[in-house]
């Protein structure tokens, strides 16, 4: 019984991964989102978008040092940003996303960063709803 469960949670930890076929990387591919997105965005975050040729969601993040000074800040939302990006890759469609943050994101708990991702991700998906 148990060597189910644990296969079970190995699938499901290899559907949440985030491998490198899903970060954009190479700063060709952020100029192109930048110079023909689309942006949304909250308090926290912003999100430029574009649709891809690959059938998956892509991630690229943007995090100004003269937004967040200090560098354990910055790291912080970035493990914020990749773990909700795992959490619902699944769910969105086929778009090349970079995220950035904005001042306030430093003085917000976890929580509230999460519930503003989500929403984000809420925002990508019903743009791209076409």
């Amino acid at each position: 019984m148990m060597v189910v469960t644990q296969a079970a949670s190995i699938s499901d930890a290899r559907k949440t991964s985030f491998p490198g076929n899903r970060r954009m990387r190479r700063p060709a591919e952020f100029k192109r989102v930048y110079a023909g997105g689309r942006r949304i965005g909250n308090e926290f975050f912003t999100a430029n978008l574009l649709a891809n040729d690959v059938t998956w969601a892509r991630l690229g993040m943007s995090i100004a040092a003269r937004n967040v000074r200090r560098s354990v800040d910055r790291n912080r939302v970035r493990r914020l940003i990749r773990e909700s990006f795992r959490m619902h890759q699944l769910q969105l469609p086929s778009v090349d996303i970079i995220i950035g943050a904005r001042p306030a994101v430093v003085q917000a708990d976890r929580a509230l960063l999460r519930e503003s991702l989500d929403n984000i991700w809420r925002k990508v998906s019903a743009a791209c709803a076409c």
